[in-house]
């Protein structure tokens, strides 16, 4: 579907108006004559079905925004709103268009000027009205003609959809900037370390108070005066400073009578920010130009989610390269804390919208829940969190009032009465310069918030002297008690994007917190630093009721790791509420590799049916939601089954999969070139006898020449009389002799040889053990017994044609790609994984001989193509047409053994392979030798 960002570009290349989409929407509603009951849904398939925008609330698009009116002082509510973009006024069938205009234009002046969209909507189901406000124009339609008009929304959406997302980033990147500039010049002056650090979170704190009315009693810009007012040499600017600190840490009453009236000014601030005594600072002139720069700087804009991620590059060298390149987008956590906990809490808004009774009983629950980040950072997912649900609350308020008839009839207190409260959100954070940023911008989200609410009541509550805030812990989550920062209980949510790093990357310390999470647990050094939130986060949910989100890394749920992890999390009775499958968690930097994520929800009371899973059909693609019975470890609509590794097929009859031999020889057998291998054959004829075609993954796939050494059973005069072989082997020698491990060091007492020998001695089939993730298939190769293969490949020795088959077929690579690990991206294919857990069926004599038929078609069809490597034949959008109806013969064939349609989904396959190896695991299909009879079935092998 043309997501609204290309649409005006996909209209002008392709003439497709998706006038099929807006030809099904006009019949959808052309009986619909309710506001009330119809108006949202409306919309919502107006942009999902007709523009394929899918997240309305990523996107910004949002229903029933409150806008206080310029001409009344009262409270109404926009029916669709998208910031900077469109405003859109709904009525009931018949009602009258032009004044629905006049409330629209009435709702546009009274926008802040930055948030006032160029069109306006107006509809009343039958008719659309589109005003181009600036342009002075008014086209009007009925819904039939929708698909003759879609050009004009398109013009109107333009590169919204995308800007939507962002649009805070380049004031972030600036303000980051202008910290940086100010950092390095401390650094100069030979200042760093924790003091520094805690003057520039203080620095950001009064910046932004300067110009979001902060101090909105007493003045704007007063710190900037503070700094402007100092001697150009910077000279008492940092005494100055100090003593401001001092002050905004002190009660009015007890100021020095003596105090400047510059410093008189500010509030007492309080929450514990200018509680620590710093050192004076001795400002150089171009310490104080910075901080002036700073200081002048619009810091209104700036978003407390994004700029906290990109404050934390400050400090480093290298990320000040890239500033503005080091944050999590808002509609990444949005992924994480919608379907946790903000889609409930809307769904309620909207349902309890006509009766103030819910609407107060929804308000007290916004105030009775508790949010925990355990690996906070810059406390991204908190600041997001904490403004989506002042926004509710604020819905919520103005809605009371329109319903109650009591506006200007607020009653103000310190709290404003406000539910949804700093103490409810909670974080621990490793890093110290991290958890005081997130704590800063707790703050900043607040005053925004407060900010928001003025807009609407016309007043907000005092916040000064700060009493609350959010409980941000310096520490290690792994070795602190989680509910020891944060209340446990069923309305406590835990969520976060903790550490990646894998298990070969994890430090000593690192690796030793990993041992004291999981103890004794076999497998557990497997494990990638992520899992350990997921432990910790499951025991808490069930002795609690809590529940959990985390962004991590695809790879616990491949391979070995979701067998060690769920092996654990099952029992204690946990587990999968929602979750995404892979996609590219970035953001939009170029130059910068995207990590490839999941997200998974968890809990110890999952929803019985329906469980949300976001399915991507690749890792940048917009996903698409199914509702699952269940999800298992591995993200699949499948039981609760886990795969682990096993060192022989499920049955006995099965070929074996073996790993390619192993060299341990430092290249100077295995790893000769095509052109070293022509130099041999005209130096050394003695050597060249032993020269064979040698092939791992690469040389499979991209058919690249290279050669070895292959000296298992040489003439041992050969070995002493050839100068090229006599320097290879000692080479080989010396290398294994050096080695820290004791077999290699054991095997250099046979250095003309592989270390570990598996050749076959008949043609045999070849695996490569890495292909790219956006190959249909794994291009696999049947070879001859003279070519050599290395430890890149796995083998089957004697493969035959039925095993062939199966490997090459779309049942074995979907199964491949659920259950097996990944390198980076690329598909890793595991013999004790992937291959030896494989559910062979049983198989007809019949079905048997279809395999193999349609098995030597596709090897026919690549013949054809001598010249092509296996790269050329299995790229998605280059396959020969004739190799592509090979294997759709050949899946067709497979999945009729498994007793599927040729057309079966992949859900589906991944569905029955499950069951399968259900069955053959629970002992069901216990696996005898087949006795070798006609009417008797034969295992797929």
């Amino acid at each position: 579907m043309v997501r609204a960002l290309d649409y005006v570009r996909y209209m002008e290349e392709t003439g497709d108006y998706s006038v099929h989409a807006a030809r099904q929407f006009a019949e959808k509603y052309k009986t619909a004559t309710s506001e009330k009951s119809l108006a949202q849904s409306f919309w919502r398939d107006f942009f999902h079905l007709v523009f394929g925008i899918d997240d309305l609330l990523g996107s910004g698009i949002e229903f029933e925004h409150p806008v206080r009116s310029a001409s009344t002082g009262q409270t109404n509510f926009i029916d669709v709103f998208w910031s900077g973009v469109v405003l859109i006024e709904h009525k009931s069938a018949g009602k009258d268009l032009d004044l629905a205009e006049k409330q629209a234009r009435d709702y546009l002046v009274s926008l802040a000027p930055v948030a006032r969209p160029p069109a306006l909507v107006i509809c009343d189901f039958a008719h659309f009205r589109i005003v181009e406000v600036l342009a002075g124009q008014t086209i009007e339609f009925p819904l039939a003609e929708l698909p003759d008009h879609l050009h004009r929304f398109a013009s109107i959406f333009g590169d919204k959809a995308n800007a939507a997302a962002r649009p805070e980033v380049s004031a972030d990147a600036k303000a980051a900037e202008l910290m940086s500039e100010l950092y390095v010049e401390f650094e100069k002056a030979g200042y760093t370390g924790h003091q520094v650090s805690v003057f520039l979170v203080r620095v950001l704190f009064l910046n932004f108070g300067d110009d979001t009315r902060m101090w909105k009693r007493i003045g704007h810009g007063l710190f900037a005066t503070v700094v402007e007012n100092s001697p150009e040499s910077g000279s008492g600017l940092g005494a100055t400073i100090q003593e401001l600190f001092q002050v905004l840490d002190t009660p009015k009453d007890t100021r020095p009578k003596t105090l400047s009236a510059e410093l008189e000014d500010f509030p007492y601030v309080n929450g514990g920010l200018f509680t620590e005594q710093l050192p004076v600072f001795s400002f150089t002139p171009a310490m104080r130009l910075s901080l002036l720069n700073a200081a002048y700087y619009d810091w209104s804009k700036i978003s407390p989610a994004i700029f906290g991620s990109m404050f934390q590059t400050v400090k480093s060298k290298e990320d000040r390269r890239e500033l503005g390149e080091h944050y999590t987008s808002e509609a990444n956590i949005l992924k994480v804390i919608r379907p946790l906990f903000l889609d409930d809490y809307l769904d309620k808004l909207h349902k309890a919208w006509d009766n103030a009774a819910a609407l107060k009983r929804l308000r007290l629950e916004l105030g009775q829940a508790n949010y925990l980040d355990p690996a906070a950072g810059s406390g991204n997912f908190l600041v997001v969190s904490y403004k989506r649900l002042r926004e509710i609350e604020l819905k919520i308020l103005a809605r009371l009032h329109e319903l109650e008839n009591t506006f200007g009839q607020l009653q103000l207190d310190g709290s404003f009465g406000l539910q949804v409260r700093l103490s409810q959100f909670h974080a621990i954070e490793y890093e110290e310069w991290s958890s005081q940023i997130a704590r800063v911008a707790m703050f900043l989200a607040d005053h925004q918030a407060n900010l928001a609410l003025e807009e609407i009541t016309g007043a907000t509550p005092n916040r000064f002297p700060l009493t609350e805030s959010a409980v941000i812990r310096h520490g290690n989550a792994l070795t602190t008690d989680w509910s020891e920062v944060c209340p446990m209980n069923e309305n406590t949510f835990i969520m976060g994007n903790p550490p990646f790093y894998g298990s070969s990357l994890q430090n000593a310390e690192q690796k030793s917190e990993t041992q004291a999470v999981w103890k004794a647990i076999a497998g557990a050094g497997t494990l990638d630093y992520v899992a350990n939130w997921f432990l910790l986060a499951a025991q808490h949910s069930a002795k609690s009721g809590a529940r959990a989100a985390f962004v991590s890394t695809n790879s616990i749920t491949q391979g070995e790791q979701p067998a060690v992890i769920w092996g654990q999390l099952y029992p204690l009775g946990v587990g999968i509420d929602f979750a995404h499958r892979t996609f590219a968690w970035d953001n939009d930097a170029s130059g910068k590799a995207a990590v490839h994520v999941v997200i998974v929800g968890l809990s110890a009371k999952p929803k019985p049916n329906k469980r949300p899973l976001w399915v991507y059909k690749s890792v940048k693609d917009t996903p698409e939601l199914l509702n699952a019975s269940n999800i298992n470890g591995y993200l699949l609509d499948a039981p609760n089954i886990l795969v682990s590794s096993r060192t022989n097929p499920l049955r006995p009859e099965t070929q074996k999969m073996e790993k390619g031999n192993i060299p341990t020889d430092g290249g100077y057998l295995s790893n000769i070139s095509a052109e070293e291998a022509f130099e041999i054959r005209n130096t050394d004829p003695v050597a060249a006898k032993y020269l064979r075609r040698l092939i791992g993954a690469r040389e499979l796939i991209h058919n690249e020449e290279r050669y070895c050494l292959w000296l298992l059973g040489a003439d041992p005069q050969d070995l002493r009389t050839s100068t090229t072989l006599a320097s290879r082997i000692k080479e080989v020698r010396l290398l294994r002799e050096a080695s820290p491990k004791k077999m290699t060091q054991k095997d250099a007492n046979r250095p003309a040889e592989f270390q570990e020998i598996r050749q076959p001695k008949t043609d045999y089939i070849v695996v490569p053990l890495h292909s790219s993730e956006d190959r249909e298939y794994v291009p696999i190769g049947r070879m001859s017994p003279e070519v050599i293969v290395n430890n890149a490949v796995a083998i089957v020795a004697d493969g035959s044609l039925t095993t062939f088959g199966l490997l090459m077929s779309k049942p074995f690579n979907v199964w491949n790609k659920a259950v097996s690990g990944r390198l980076e991206s690329r598909v890793r294919i595991s013999n004790t994984i992937t291959y030896n857990n494989f559910p062979f069926p049983e198989i007809t004599e019949a079905n048997r001989e279809k395999v193999v038929q349609a098995a030597q078609a596709v090897l026919d069809a690549r013949a054809k193509y001598p010249s092509n490597s296996l790269a050329d034949l299995y790229n998605r959008d280059g396959m020969p047409g004739e190799l592509r109806q090979a294997h759709n013969k050949l899946d067709a064939a497979v999945l009729t053994v498994l007793g599927l349609k040729a057309d079966a989904s992949e859900e589906r396959i991944l569905a029955r392979l499950f069951e399968l190896y259900d069955e053959l695991t629970r002992g069901l299909l216990d696996a005898q030798p087949v006795k070798k009879t006609r009417k008797k079935p034969e295992i797929l092998a």
